[in-house]
């Protein structure tokens, strides 16, 4: 009875709410529909337009109604046609129907005629003057604007660009170009109109906006030199190699819009530097590590100059407790090389990885292009601080990461490969990753991950330290086995690790609203005692399920829920994991 009377309630009170909305010279806009588009789908069409149908939910309070506005209609119209003309159907044609069904909406139906696509005829490049560029060729293979391809507003914005982009970073920093089109018959030839201007050189390097980082670290985290042959891609890497300083809120590499089109080309870098001292604390919480706390202090200036970090952290979890303290100094061997100096103290928790490690270690790390580095490493530890238990491991590790967001990527790729040598109990390691993200239909991205390694040694695996060894299952791993819990076990039923281990991933996200996403996916893989073993397909343990993703603009907060598809009666059939932060 009570139930009843609240429904009775929110009906009498949702009705009457929705109805004020429309008086007497409203007209609300109930459906919008197309015909005849083919070059240009509904959804990127409905996107053109501000007049839109309403949504299901408009009868709740507090949602605002849309209503038509035949001004505003009538603009929708003008932007879809402007639209066909930039991707080449200059004779397009909308027609449109606003049917009144009943009192107060309408619904509305465009017809369109997209006719036929404005194609290159001829594409042509016009140097001026004629003798001060002598490679065309390369220009005009760079063109997208193609014979027989439909002319297109982007392709030939993207022709602009690219031009201008050889041309700068060889050297000539003031080119122009121009397009010129010439329609007949539904036939366009394109005429590119290219000033190279003289080859310049970098000139004066003018600093400004920095307080405590002195003007000769700037210089140094420069890629070029006054007097090097002026290429623009330069101007672009700087400007990251400063930013990966950590020294700078803002940095700002170019040639000022005064600066006279003649060699040599002044050069503008300003900055706004961030505080010299900073204070984190973090705190989060997953059904692994349980409730996870951080604090870390840091000072980007140490001992002057500017740039040189000195960095203490320490953090704490069911599954570790860290202590470490670093000088980080950028620019050792010009402007892509960094040297990092730690002392450690860690203690992982796990039982069956339980280790207290106490050291230090030295880090020289090299920066390739946008995207790569290299990190030589060489590290001296003493294992659960016994004397004779001190090891040092010289490792390489190379990362090439092209994705488009750290926390929650759509396409790109990470890759990674490491090596590790120890003369402790003699082995050679060996692992890598490899993640690819791209965008899909309907607000989707599949992502892919395949990860794997081995432990090369004359030892068996029971010689080597647990804590080097391979371990399989979790939240970040395969989701359908507990934390560490895939692989090869003592008779006590814990988990003793193995030499080979590989693992692969494929997953689904699709955002549904802007803060909340769905996922399905399917993980395999397999840890196993000898050297090559878990390469063997036949051995792989598979999962699958799916997950909800919050979307929030610090990390992605994620519940997932996997079942175990291949047998394994030490584990529950079903595993539950809450995580911050994509799987992969």
């Amino acid at each position: 009875m009570i139930l009843l009377r609240i429904v009775v309630a929110a009906v009498a009170f949702v009705i009457p709410a929705a109805l004020s909305a429309q008086d007497a010279d409203s007209v609300i806009v109930d459906a919008v529909s197309f015909e005849g588009n083919r070059a240009i789908s509904d959804r990127e069409l409905k996107l053109l337009m501000f007049t839109r149908a309403n949504p299901w939910y408009e009868i709740f309070p507090g949602v605002d109604v849309r209503q038509f506005d035949p001004a505003v209609f009538r603009s929708d119209v003008e932007r879809i046609l402007a639209r066909y003309e930039d991707v080449g159907y200059f004779e397009a044609v909308v027609d449109t129907v606003v049917a009144r069904y009943r009192p107060g909406f309408v619904r509305i139906r465009l017809r369109i005629r997209e006719g036929e696509p404005v194609v290159v005829s001829s594409v042509r490049l016009k140097v001026l003057p004629g003798d001060t560029w002598q490679d065309s060729t390369r220009l005009t293979d760079a063109l997208v604007s193609r014979q027989a391809r439909p002319m297109t507003r982007m392709g030939r914005e993207s022709d602009l660009r690219k031009i201008a982009e050889i041309l700068q970073n060889d050297g000539h920093a003031f080119a122009g170009v121009a397009v010129d089109v010439a329609v007949r018959d539904k036939r366009a030839d394109l005429t590119y109109r290219v000033t190279p201007g003289p080859k310049c050189r970098f000139g004066e390097i003018r600093i400004s906006g920095n307080r405590t980082v002195s003007d000769d670290l700037i210089l140094r985290g420069l890629t070029f030199r006054t007097g090097d042959a002026y290429r623009k891609k330069d101007l672009a890497n700087s400007r990251l190699q400063l930013y990966r300083s950590e020294a700078f809120r803002s940095v700002s590499v170019g040639v000022p819009d005064t600066a006279a089109h003649t060699t040599p080309v002044a050069v503008s870098v300003q900055v706004r530097e961030r505080p010299a001292r900073s204070l984190k604390l973090g705190a989060g919480f997953d059904t692994e590590e349980q409730l996870r706390g951080l604090l870390e202090w840091r000072h980007r200036s140490f001992l002057g100059g500017g740039a040189r970090q000195l960095t203490a952290e320490s953090s704490a979890s069911a599954l570790e407790a860290r202590a470490r303290i670093s000088v980080r100094q950028p620019y050792i061997l010009g402007s892509r090389t960094w040297l990092e100096m730690t002392g450690f103290v860690e203690q992982e928790r796990p039982e069956e990885v339980r280790v207290k490690r106490a050291g230090a270690s030295a880090a020289l790390e090299r920066t390739f292009r946008a995207t790569g580095r290299v990190v030589f490493q060489v590290r001296t530890e003493v294992v659960d601080f016994v004397f004779d238990s001190t090891r040092t491991t010289l490792s390489v590790e190379y990362l090439e990461d092209r994705r488009d967001d750290f926390f929650d990527p759509t396409r790109g790729l990470l890759a990674e490969l490491a090596v590790k040598a120890s003369g402790y109990r003699d082995f050679f390691k060996v692992s890598g990753e490899c993640r690819w993200y791209r965008k899909m239909f309907w607000r989707s991205v599949i992502a892919l991950r395949v990860s794997g390694g081995m432990i090369l040694s004359r030892r068996p695996v029971e010689a080597i330290p647990n804590f080097e060894r391979f371990f399989a299952g979790g939240a970040g791993s395969v989701r359908g086995w507990r934390l560490n819990r895939l692989g090869p076990r003592d008779p006590s039923d814990l988990p003793v690790g193995g030499l080979s281990h590989l693992e692969g991933s494929v997953e689904v996200r699709t955002r549904l609203f802007s803060g909340l996403g769905m996922a399905v996916f399917a993980d395999a893989g397999n840890v196993v005692a000898d050297r090559f073993g878990a390469f063997d397909p036949g051995r792989l343990q598979v999962a699958a399920g799916f997950g909800l993703r919050y979307l929030n603009p610090i990390s992605p907060a994620r519940l997932d829920v996997a079942f175990r598809l291949s047998d394994d009666p030490s584990q529950p059939g079903r595993q539950i994991h809450f995580s911050l932060g994509q799987a992969f």
